[in-house]
């Protein structure tokens, strides 16, 4: 295995940003796929706090908020550093991805498959104000590939939404999820005129009461 090694102030989304952003998925993910068919949804929310991404292919992402910070851990498992496809399984590889990692995070996780489904992981700590990895000499664990996935603003997701959907997006009504601004019935039928509008908004009403107090703060709602 390459030399692992521990790098601060990693350049990537402020934690209210990274946050802000990943609500406005959720909503349109709501927006898009009905709750009964909620499995093909790319973003879901864990009921403790934070957002488990999957893209259906055997990759994801899971981005936890808590008060000591955020934890980014993703999996590709395409990727040179998946232990479960490698030639000869590396146990140091998970001891020095994960080292220094704050243990709230890690505790998370009940078995050690689900510990292990990881090729890359980073954490942002309040105290520090900056993003720290422990990274893996010339590979990124599939890092740029899984990050990818999170749309940072609406012209982004609307290029997405119009690729992986197969239709012309309303680019309007998707920069206004993306400004935190309320949606109206006239909002889903624009963005998708079959979506029984009263229970999208429904759902996307329940999101806010699931929020931790940390998101709260990161996204000023009460």
């Amino acid at each position: 295995m390459k030399r692992i090694t521990r790098q601060e102030s990693i350049v990537y989304l402020t934690p209210e940003k990274l946050a802000s952003c990943l609500k406005a998925m959720a909503v349109l993910d709501i927006i898009m796929v009905p709750e009964e068919d909620s499995w093909l949804r790319l973003i879901s929310r864990y009921d403790s706090g934070g957002y488990r991404i999957d893209n259906g292919s055997g990759d994801g992402i899971d981005i936890l908020f808590e008060e000591n910070g955020v934890f980014i851990k993703g999996f590709d498992h395409e990727d040179e550093l998946n232990q479960f496809a490698a030639d000869e399984w590396d146990e140091t590889f998970f001891q020095e991805t994960y080292a220094g990692v704050p243990k709230n995070f890690l505790d998370v996780y009940k078995d050690d498959e689900s510990l292990h489904s990881m090729t890359f992981c980073m954490w942002y700590s309040f105290n520090s104000r900056c993003w720290l990895q422990n990274i893996t000499e010339g590979m990124d664990g599939g890092k740029d590939y899984l990050l990818g996935f999170i749309c940072e603003n609406a012209v982004q997701w609307t290029e997405w939404g119009e690729d992986y959907y197969g239709k012309e997006i309303n680019c309007k009504v998707v920069e206004k999820v993306y400004a935190g601004q309320a949606l109206a019935a006239e909002d889903i039928y624009l963005l998708l005129p079959e979506r029984n509008a009263g229970d999208a908004l429904e759902e996307i009403a329940a999101l806010n009461p699931g929020f931790t107090e940390i998101e709260r703060r990161l996204l000023n709602v009460r």
